[in-house]
């Protein structure tokens, strides 16, 4: 019961400093009780004083759990408790309760706290440090609410906040911690190495040139689908403030982009501008760009574009089905051994399901394309460039699954964040092949795979079951089920094309 409440209604608090016995006259009592850690049980009720609290003048009122004094076993001086989510957001920092451990986690930018129930110990930073006056985080009930409390003296100015006692008003004042002055993100700073001065891009060339007013010094980060340059120690003022987009006219590439960093990047210069090219689909770094730097310039140049794939003629007046059997030729997918040790590749279960499935669906009246009809190396790219390119309105990848555990089997079908026609789509797949196969349906999750995102029309990938699983590969190896799985999928189909939706 104690950890339902604590999970539901956890409201971590803090303990602030020292403050004198004596509080200011007509302070409001109030009745707690403190939780023991080592028995697991609250005290017995315990009146103490209602304490105010503010942040840079401005009244902190918790929700629930009030700000409350707190005095030491022994003690004739008091400390406040207040509920720590308040101060830590209204100070920028993140917190989480880990129930497991019972630790509070604060983080700020670079700082990270962490505190244990009943522990006078915390880590800062990976450090152990003990606690002020050995006052541990604990928890406290008031008018049937919990709350966590932790020290907030010691987190507040970990922090970099103040804190003050006002007797007076029996207010704990805290104060923000000043902002450190940022240097001109328009200008060039001490360490850095100069301007950009110029982006271009030659269409008849297909490159495009950096220029700048040094020798620029700058890293590649290739991201698959697009290309970032970072100019160390470099300010571009059009980029200041603002994301920069240059539309150029390529096949390989769709835009440039570029934007003005500080040091967040790690390079160990006051700036450093990033600058993106968004590929076009089917083009990587490797394959078709080359980057070069000379004097002045750094240049990065189209070396070759991939060709549009050949799509099968089709029959225009038919709904036309694109199905990739994944993996193939060189890539083999998930490989694990059958019942007599022989090693069972992914590849070579995908292509006969795509290839009945096929069957099938033309058997049904469809136009039918395949990424691939027998043991062949065809890129992700290629596969949703193949589906775009034959206008497909449906778009199947079928796949095997993995786990490193064997006792797990079930049926999954994703489909691409947020496409609304795709999770629809998925679901009618999904149904449709735990139906045929009596096998376990373990959902729809999205997920963002390539052949998901590049594809134009509503996609899925279905992952037909587990290889780690001894009894499931047998039932992929098995033909009639490889058919039954097939049927699903195909069923699947047609009832989101009939749904219209």
């Amino acid at each position: 019961m104690k950890k339902r409440i604590f999970t539901l209604f956890l409201l971590l608090a803090v303990v602030v400093g020292l403050f004198p016995a004596a509080m200011a006259a007509g302070t409001e009592q109030i009745t707690v009780r403190f939780y023991d850690e080592v028995s697991q049980r609250y005290s017995e009720p315990t009146v103490t004083d209602r304490v105010n609290l503010t942040l840079d003048g401005e009244a902190l009122i918790p929700e629930d759990v009030p700000a409350l004094a707190y005095y030491p076993e022994g003690s004739t001086n008091g400390r406040t408790l207040v509920p720590v989510r308040l101060i830590s957001e209204a100070l920028d920092a993140t917190v989480t309760w880990v129930p497991e451990t019972r630790q509070i986690i604060i983080l700020r930018e670079e700082s990270t706290i962490v505190l244990t129930a009943g522990s006078a110990t915390a880590l800062v930073d990976g450090q152990a440090v003990e606690l002020p006056d050995g006052v541990p985080a604990g928890g406290v009930m008031w008018d049937g609410k919990e709350s966590t409390m932790v020290p907030l003296r010691f987190v507040s100015e970990q922090l970099g906040a103040g804190v003050e006692w006002v007797g007076e008003t029996a207010t704990v004042a805290i104060t923000s911690p000043e902002e450190p002055q940022q240097p001109d993100p328009t200008q060039p700073q001490e360490g850095d190495l100069g301007w950009i001065t110029e982006l271009s891009f030659d269409e008849e060339e297909q490159t495009f040139t950096i220029t700048a007013d040094h020798t620029p010094k700058y890293r590649i980060v290739d991201l698959g689908d697009r290309l970032a340059i970072d100019l160390l120690g470099a300010v571009y003022a059009p980029a200041v403030g603002k994301d920069l987009t240059l539309q150029v006219e390529s096949d390989a590439i769709e835009k440039i982009r570029c934007s003005q960093h500080r040091d967040d990047l790690g390079y160990g210069y006051p700036h450093t501008l990033r600058v993106v090219l968004d590929l076009a689909s089917g083009v990587s770094y490797a394959q078709h760009l080359s980057v070069s730097s000379g004097g002045n310039q750094v240049r990065v140049s189209v070396t070759d574009v991939p060709e549009e794939p050949e799509v099968p003629p089709l029959d225009p007046s038919k709904i036309t089905i694109a199905i990739d059997p994944g993996h193939g030729g060189n890539q083999p997918g998930a490989v694990y051994p059958d019942e007599n040790g022989n090693d069972v590749k992914e590849k070579d279960l995908t292509l006969p399901m795509s290839l009945m499935l096929a069957d099938i669906l033309e058997e049904r009246g469809y136009n039918v394309v395949l990424t691939r009809t027998g043991d062949d190396s065809v890129s992700l790219a290629d596969r949703a460039k193949m589906a775009n390119a034959a206008q497909a309105e449906v778009f199947v990848s079928i796949h095997c699954n993995a786990l490193d555990r064997t006792d797990y089997e079930g049926i999954f079908t994703y489909y691409y964040p947020n496409s609304t026609r795709g999770e629809a789509l998925a679901k009618q797949v999904q149904a449709g092949v735990v139906a045929a196969t009596g096998g376990i349906g373990r959902g729809t999750p999205s997920a963002n795979f390539q052949v998901l995102r590049e594809t134009t029309m509503p996609a899925v990938l279905v992952e037909t079951g587990f290889m780690s699983c001894p009894a499931e590969l047998a039932r992929l190896c098995d033909p009639d089920y490889q058919q039954q799985i097939a049927l699903g999928i195909a069923d699947g189909v047609e009832a989101y094309l009939k749904a219209g939706t």
